[in-house]
């Protein structure tokens, strides 16, 4: 192995943090399912770790654009999320090896607080999920290097929760819970080019949809006081149907000269699938009668460009430094607009078999306006702005070899 194939292999540990997801992207991604510890050298690893991202947006102007004269100067998001990982890679026999992950690929939340302007819209709200996946490369030697076949399945799980306080006549007020679960298959193909004398790869991976086809649950509207018609509250069952839209993500690193390693990538997700999401089967606590709800988001599709270099000062230190900008997936409502963020990392390595990384990012969540424009639950009437906000992030990690 000649001196540029070992230093820049060995500088592309910080690469792998890098990419682990420290970032605030658009919808609800939060770095996808991540595959690179796929390509690992070693024949068995193991790798674990955690990123925290604390995005600080708040909320200015907040006008009720439903007659009611309700505002609000400045309403605080508070939407600090951790995301856990972990993979276990095992090379099966030459040419397949295979990596079975969990992670909490995609998510959002958000507290907005009461008795505010926010409050009729949304209290607060969370979606979560979990996913288990499994996926797995077949390798053939190309001229200098080698081309991967890649494909695999993920069996997701998504947990979504919305409450709204909401004012009624005859002074009545209560908060509207909702809570709603369901799990869907996925599957992921691809493929790869690495020549390994210069830590050259790139990757093209296509991920398919989830589709919450069946999403149930229920609605509880205890704490509302009785109507004209009486007290028509309790827990009902509620249904909805949504989906993690389909995505393509493209990623290329090379080692450019001993100990030098630089790196890209490029995500693409069809976010623009969520537009209005009816909530079915809510009634209206006062008057008894259906009541339309819905989980109002209109994105548009998302794209992540992200580039940085790592350097391996050591046989044992390396460090990676990274810029990404994502293009916000908000239109006329909510508050995700464009994001760019500096994201660096260390790599130690007491010996070839250990490796801890600590990474941190700052960023900064653009400014923007949003207003309700009459499509989609009424509820929704509202109208804000938004300045450019903080955005911290952390991660740390560590991966066994074998």
């Amino acid at each position: 192995m000649n001196n540029l194939r070992l230093k820049a292999l060995l500088g592309a540990g910080c690469f792998s943090l890098l990419s682990s997801g420290i970032a605030n992207a658009g919808g609800f991604d939060r770095a996808g399912v991540n595959i690179d510890q796929l390509f690992d050298a070693a024949p068995y690893s193991f790798d674990a770790g955690v990123t925290y991202v604390s995005p600080q947006r708040t909320l200015k102007n907040v006008q009720r654009l439903d007659g009611s004269g309700m505002s609000s100067s400045s309403v605080d998001v508070g939407g600090d999320y951790a995301v856990p990982r972990i993979g276990i890679k095992a090379n099966i026999f030459e040419p397949v090896d295979c990596l079975a992950t969990y992670t909490e690929p995609y998510g959002a939340e958000a507290d907005f607080g009461m008795n505010n302007a926010y409050s009729p819209t949304a209290v607060e709200y969370y979606v979560k999920t979990n996913d288990f996946g499994l996926t797995c490369s077949y390798k053939v030697n190309v001229g200098k290097g080698t081309f991967r076949f890649i494909g695999g399945v993920s069996y997701q799980e998504v947990d979504a929760f919305l409450s709204r306080q909401t004012l009624l006549a005859f002074g009545n007020t209560g908060l509207g819970k909702f809570q709603l679960s369901d799990e869907a298959w996925g599957w992921r193909v691809g493929a790869a080019y690495e020549i390994p004398e210069i830590a050259l790869r790139a990757s093209l991976v296509y991920s398919s949809s989830y589709k919450y086809d069946g999403l149930s649950g229920t609605v509880d509207s205890t704490g509302f006081a009785g109507g004209p018609l009486g007290n028509v509250t309790g827990v009902f069952p509620v249904s909805a149907s949504a989906e993690i839209p389909q995505a393509v993500e493209f990623k290329l690193q090379s080692g450019i000269a001993p100990g030098w390693l630089a790196f890209g990538s490029v995500r693409w997700q069809e976010w623009s699938k969520l537009g209005i999401i009816p909530i079915n089967g809510v009634i209206n606590p006062v008057f008894g009668t259906p009541s339309n709800v819905s989980f109002d988001l209109l994105y548009r599709d998302g794209w992540t460009v992200s580039g940085g270099i790592a350097h391996k000062f050591t046989d044992q230190l390396s460090a990676a430094v990274s810029l990404t900008w994502d293009r916000g997936t908000s239109t006329t409502s909510g508050y995700q607009s464009d994001t760019w963020s500096v994201a660096s990392g260390i790599s130690y390595s007491p010996n070839d078999k250990i490796e801890v990384r600590l990474g941190g990012s700052i960023g900064v969540l653009t400014s923007g306006s949003s207003t309700f424009t009459g499509v989609g639950d009424a509820a929704n009437a509202i109208s804000y702005t938004y300045d450019d906000d903080l955005l911290l992030a952390g991660s740390a990690s560590v991966k066994v070899k074998f």
